[in-house]
Order: C-alpha cells, then structure tokens, then sequence
C-alpha cells in the first residue's frame, strides 16, 4: 500500500512517499520513503518506476543500508581515481571530502532527494563559493549519482530532479591602457618576466611556471606548451608534468620580438636550475603556482583605490597612479584573447592559442567580446555604405 502527503506548504510543496513492497529473499521488508515532490504526479510517477524496476529486479534491499559517504568514497577510489590527472585527482578529493562528506556522508544513498541536494547547493552559495566551484561539486555529485544508477543502487539522479541556478562567471580583464600601466609598474620586480610571458601569450599559471628554455625556439619565434607545475597536495610536493588539461593544451606559440628579445636578455641572469625552467624563485627553485597567483594579486590591490581617495590620503596629487580593476592571473590570460579578438585576430587562432578544447569553448567564454564586435560591424557596414 502506498501512502503519498505533501509535508511542505501550499507555495513550497514538499511531498512524500511511502511504499511497501512485501519481503525481500534475505527476510527483510522491502520498503521505500522518497521527499522532495512538488506534486503527487510526480511522486506517483516516482513510485511506479521504483515499481518497476523492484519487479525487473533491479533495485535490491541493500541499497537502502549504503551510507552515501562510504559510497561516494569507494566510487571515488574504485573508478575516478585511477583515471584522473594528479591535479584532478587531487581537486576531486579535496572537493569530496572538504565539501561533500561533511555535508552529505550522514545520509543513505538512498536517503538523498533534490530537496537536500538543493539546501547543500544553497549552504555551498552561502560560504561564499564561487559559482565555477560550486558547479565543480555538483558535478562529482552528478557523476557519483550516475554511476549508482548504472549499478542500479538508485532510480533517479537527484542533481537532475532541480535544475541548479549556477550564475555565469563575469570574465575580468584589463584594457590596453590599463595594462601597460600595470607593466611599467611592475617592470623592476620579479614579477615583470611571468606577466610579460603570460599577457602575450595567454598561458595557463600552471603552464607558465612549467616553462623550460628548451620550450622556446627563438629562430622561429615560437613556445612550444608541453607541460606544467602542479601542486600534489597529497604528498605536499610541487610536481613537474607533462599532463595538461587537455589534447589540445599541447600547443605552439608564435610569440612577438619584444618576448624574444626580452627572454634573451634575461636568459643569463636566470639562476641554473636541475630542470632550465624559466620562471623560479631566488634560488633557483621551481615556483608553486598558487604563490605567483597571490604575490600578483598582491601587487594588483596597490591600485584599488580611487585616484581621488589616494589624493586624500597623500594629500597631493601622485604620479603615475591609475585605478584598476582587481583582476586574479587568471584574468591576464582573459586579457590576452580579449585584446587579441577586439583587434581583429581569428577566434579559431586564438581558441588555438589558448589550447580550448574546441572553438565553442571560447565563443562561450568571450561573448562579452562577440558583443562587442557586433556593435563594431554596424559601424563598419554605415562607414561602408555612406554614400547610398
């Protein structure tokens, strides 16, 4: 018999359900308990599926006593770990257990509806995560779901019950004016070298401290991006690799004269190093990528202020002072493909450059620049046809 209420209010239902399906062949009742409906259609539908699939023999009593913790730990282990990068390996784990298991590891896998997985979603929101983490973690949950569906553990995924309002990250990015002001500024520091590699040629953190002299073909003018600086955080080591994010992160670069010409100058003050990389610290060591992303940061928050509120604070008016948008490393790769887009280059050329995955990767992520260029085209087409 099955027993079906909505527990929630009028403007949030919540409904329940409760089945018994008779006794199992170990002797034990075969019952079933499910929230999160908005309707009793829905949960009626819910109902004759399990039905079903109780009758295929398909779901099994079991399922009911896995603790979800346990599960997502085994999946983990058992399936993901062997085929992931160490630096995906190492991002999933942190995820599952600094996020997830805390969260949700009380629970029966069986236990878990689109009710708590939404109130996990908003907690998630709530410490201030970034809309791209968040999106991370529920698609470990999405995939872990999924694999206890196909282990027929569980009928329905509930990260697909709710879709999840996940805001599109706004790309940050300087201007030209904004960054040349920024390059002089820093040109007598150790970070001069990595900015200057990284504007003008797009390169991932993690790619850019992977850098070796042997990269760089100055007869041609090219960095050929074979591999990078990861940070294992399970042995607590920085480890050199040759496994990027994906196939097409393998890539040539041409680069202008004025890198050429600067990489050569600088190419015999770089202390020697057991690897010849490029970017290092003052003693010669390889460089975590974390670090120069928060000494950057660092040196960007020295111009937050306003132009006017330095003037009241110093109480004259400073030289060579620009307010600029507090962008993270990751926005100077932002800053390259912008520039080189609003300056007529080919996507095709520059989702190359960046080593995406495919052109739709970066048509999705520089719409703000297609904007841009529409607005452009209109004018172009009434410089065109002026005299009509």
């Amino acid at each position: 018999m099955a027993y079906f209420k909505n527990i929630g209010t009028k403007n949030k239902p919540n409904w329940i359900v409760e089945a018994s399906f008779g006794t199992g062949k170990d002797g034990k009742r075969l019952r079933v308990k499910k929230t999160g409906f908005r309707t009793q259609k829905e949960a009626e539908a819910y109902l004759n599926e399990y039905a079903n699939n109780v009758n295929k023999g398909n779901i099994k009593l079991e399922a009911r006593n896995i603790n979800f913790g346990e599960f997502i730990e085994q999946w983990f282990n058992d399936h993901k770990s062997k085929t992931l990068s160490i630096n995906t390996l190492t991002n999933y784990r942190s995820r599952i257990y600094t996020h997830i298991i805390p969260s949700l590891g009380r629970y029966k896998l069986t236990e878990i509806d689109n009710i708590i997985i939404q109130n996990f979603y908003n907690s998630l929101i709530e410490e201030g995560l970034k809309p791209s983490s968040v999106k991370k973690i529920i698609e470990i949950l999405n995939n872990c779901f999924k694999y206890a569906i196909k282990m027929r553990l569980i009928v329905i995924n509930p990260t697909d019950i709710e879709k999840l309002p996940l805001d599109k990250p706004k790309i940050e990015y300087w201007n030209k004016e904004q960054l040349d002001f920024f390059l002089n500024s820093i040109k007598n520091t150790s970070l001069y070298t990595p900015i200057l590699i990284d504007v003008l040629t797009g390169l991932r953190v993690a790619e850019l401290c992977g850098l070796r002299w042997k990269d760089i073909n100055f007869e041609n003018r090219s960095i050929e991006v074979n591999g990078q600086i990861i940070f294992d955080r399970l042995n607590n080591v920085l480890v050199p690799t040759d496994v990027l994010k994906t196939d097409k992160s393998h890539r040539i670069i041409k680069i202008p004269n004025i890198l050429i010409n600067h990489l050569k100058a600088i190419k015999e003050d770089v202390k020697p190093n057991e690897n010849n990389f490029i970017i290092t610290n003052r003693y010669g060591l390889i460089v975590n990528p974390r670090n120069l992303s928060m000494n950057f940061a660092r040196e960007v928050s020295k111009y937050k202020k306003s132009l006017d509120d330095i003037k009241n604070e110093l109480g004259y008016d400073p030289e060579n002072y620009m307010q600029l948008p507090q962008i993270t490393f990751h926005g100077l790769r932002h800053t390259h493909a912008t520039l080189l887009i609003l300056n007529g280059e080919n996507v095709k050329v520059v989702s190359e450059r960046l080593g995406h995955k495919d052109i739709a990767t970066t048509l999705q992520t520089y719409t703000h620049v297609m904007d841009d260029m529409k607005e452009n085209t209109a004018s172009l087409l009434d410089k065109m046809f002026d005299n009509l």
